[in-house]
């Protein structure tokens, strides 16, 4: 099976979306941190504070994901060999679990000939 990395330059898009996700949800925090300390924390601590902490909460879901890929790998290039009941693992991430549910719908509506080249099996 073909090895896939994890970042790609098709998914720029995407990254710009997540790096401007980060950005808006930093400001929010900073806002809620100067907020609750009554204006205390200068803007020049808060929002440093507030894109690391976003950041760290970011870096944990990415990691995560990156590890329960890893532990679904095994039982994905047993669904692509054809297998029945590939033995997916149940994972934390329900992301991952739909994708994993799609998968095997998908593997349970398409086939192969015999020959690599995929059939409709309904």
């Amino acid at each position: 099976m073909n090895r896939y990395p994890l970042f790609s330059s098709k998914n720029l898009p995407a990254y710009a979306t997540m790096m401007s996700l980060w950005l808006g949800a930093s400001v929010v925090l900073a806002l809620l941190l100067r907020a609750v300390a009554a204006g205390a924390v200068a803007w020049s601590v808060a929002l440093p504070v507030a894109a690391l902490g976003v950041m760290s909460g970011m870096l944990i879901m990415f990691g995560a994901s990156a590890v329960n890929l890893r532990k679904l790998r095994p039982g994905f290039e047993r669904l692509a060999e054809g297998s029945k009941d590939p033995a997916i693992p149940p994972v934390w991430c329900p992301v991952l679990t739909m994708a994993t549910r799609a998968a095997v719908d998908l593997a349970e509506k398409v086939g192969t000939d015999g020959g690599g080249r995929v059939r409709e099996t309904r």
